[in-house]
C-alpha cells in the first residue's frame, strides 16, 4: 500500500484560519504553514518544491495572486497553486485565472470540499506525470528508432558503394571510411584464393603483428565472434576486426546487425573482383596467343617461299650435271639438307605457339578451378546457420 503523502504549503496571515486548514488536511498531506511571504519562503528553502500551495489573496498587503505568477514564471515554490479569496467575483476567479493556479476557492472554504479539491488535484498532477513520462519515453524510443534507422542507413549505403569496388584496395578505403564516420577502429584481412593474405588498420594503415596473429587465429570462428569489446565477422574470404564495440550498447546491436551483411557483402565483393581478374589473365594470354601465331605464320610463309625459290634455282642450275653420277647424287642431298634446315626454324616458332596456346588453356583450367572453389565457399556459407 502506498503510504506516501503528497506535499501542502499553506500561506494565510489569519493563523487561527490557517491552523484549521492545516488540520483539516494532515491527516492526508504533509502539511507546512507560513503566516507571510518571508516564512514561505523559509518553508520552500527547507523543503524544496512543495506539490501544492495553498494561497490566500490577501497576506498582509501583498498579494497571494501576484506571488503565484511570479513562482509560475520561476518555476519554484510548487508544482500546483490554489488561490482562495473572501471575494468570489468574476475578477476574483479570472485572477487566479491569470497568474497561473490551478483552481480557485472561495471563503468560506468547506473542509470536506478542500479536501476533495486537493486529491483532485493530486490526482491530475499524477496524470501529468505519467504523461510527462510516457512522452519521454516516446522521445526516447523515437531518437534511438531515428539512430538506428541512420546507422542501419549509413551501412546500406556502405554495400552499395562496394558494390562499385573493383579492387581490394577499394574495398579496403570504403570499409575505412566507414569507420572514420562512425567512430569505429579496426582492421581488416583480405584472404583471396590462391594469393597471400592482406592485412590492413583503420588507424596506422598497416597491422602490426599481433593484429596479424590475432586475425590469423579468429579466422577460423564463427562468423561473428565477440570477446570484450572487441568482435570479428568471418567470411571464407574477408575478416573484419572491430575494436571498440562496447558491450550492451545499442549502437553495438547495430552495428553487429548491419556488418554482418556487410561481411557477406565483402566476400562476394572479393570473389567477384577475383573472377573478373582471372577472366582479363584469360583473355590477355590468348589475345597474346594469337597475335603471336598471325605474326609466326606470315614469317613461315615467307621462309617458305625463300625456301622454294631456293630449291627451284639450284634445281635449274643443277640440270647440265643430271647424269646422277656420284658427284650428282652428293650434290641433290645437300641441297635437300639445306632447305630442310631453313625449314627447321618454322618448327621452333610453331613449338612457341604451341606452348602460349597450352599456357592460355592452362589459365582456363585454373579459372574453372577458382570457380569450382567459389561454388564450395558459398555452399558452406549456406550450410553456416548458427553465428556464435
Amino acid at each position: 500500500m502506498n503510504t506516501y503523502k503528497k506535499s501542502v504549503l499553506i500561506i494565510d496571515d489569519d493563523d487561527q484560519y490557517l491552523e484549521l486548514l492545516a488540520e483539516s488536511l494532515e491527516d492526508k498531506f504533509n502539511v507546512s504553514t507560513a503566516t507571510n511571504l518571508t516564512q514561505a519562503q523559509a518553508q520552500i528553502d527547507e523543503h524544496s518544491k512543495f506539490d501544492i500551495a495553498l494561497v490566500d489573496e490577501h497576506i498582509g498587503d501583498e498579494l497571494g495572486s501576484e506571488w503565484i505568477k511570479l513562482c509560475v514564471e520561476q518555476e519554484r515554490a510548487a508544482t500546483s497553486f490554489v488561490l482562495y479569496s473572501g471575494l468570489a467575483s468574476e475578477e476574483a476567479i479570472l485572477k487566479g485565472l491569470e497568474c497561473g493556479a490551478d483552481d480557485f476557492l472561495a471563503k468560506p472554504i468547506s473542509l470536506l470540499s478542500l479536501g476533495q479539491k486537493l486529491e483532485k488535484l493530486s490526482a491530475y498532477q499524477d496524470k501529468i506525470h505519467d504523461f510527462e513520462s510516457e512522452l519521454t519515453s516516446k522521445d526516447r524510443v523515437i531518437n534511438i528508432s531515428m539512430a538506428q534507422a541512420s546507422k542501419y542507413g549509413a551501412c546500406m549505403q556502405l554495400t552499395s558503394r562496394l558494390n562499385q569496388c573493383f579492387s581490394f584496395e577499394e574495398i579496403r578505403d570504403e570499409i575505412f571510411s566507414f569507420f572514420y564516420g562512425m567512430n569505429l577502429t579496426g582492421c581488416i584481412a583480405f584472404y583471396p584464393l590462391q594469393e597471400k593474405p592482406l592485412f590492413f588498420s583503420s588507424k596506422n594503415g598497416f597491422c602490426s603483428p599481433v593484429e596479424i596473429g590475432v586475425m590469423e587465429l579468429l579466422k577460423v570462428k564463427p562468423r561473428l565472434y565477440r570477446f570484450g569489446t572487441r568482435t570479428i565477422f568471418n567470411h571464407p574470404l574477408v575478416s573484419l576486426l572491430v575494436l571498440n564495440l562496447e558491450e550492451g550498447a545499442i549502437d553495438t546491436d547495430i552495428y553487429i546487425d548491419a556488418l554482418a551483411s556487410v561481411i557477406e557483402c565483402i566476400g562476394a565483393r572479393m570473389a567477384f573482383i577475383t573472377y573478373k581478374n582471372s577472366l582479363v589473365d584469360v583473355q590477355e594470354q590468348i589475345q597474346l596467343a594469337v597475335t603471336k601465331t598471325k605474326k609466326m605464320i606470315e614469317i613461315s610463309k615467307h621462309h617458305q617461299q625463300e625456301v622454294m625459290n631456293e630449291i627451284v634455282q639450284n634445281m635449274g642450275m643443277s640440270f647440265h650435271v643430271l647424269d646422277m653420277n656420284e658427284e650428282q647424287e652428293s650434290y641433290l642431298t645437300n641441297l635437300v639438307h639445306t632447305a630442310l634446315k631453313k625449314h627447321t626454324q618454322d618448327d621452333v616458332n610453331f613449338l612457341e605457339v604451341s606452348q602460349l596456346l597450352d599456357d592460355a588453356l592452362g589459365s582456363v583450367d585454373r579459372l574453372k578451378s577458382l570457380n569450382q572453389q567459389q561454388d564450395k565457399v558459398e555452399d558452406e556459407i549456406d550450410d553456416e546457420d548458427e553465428l556464435f
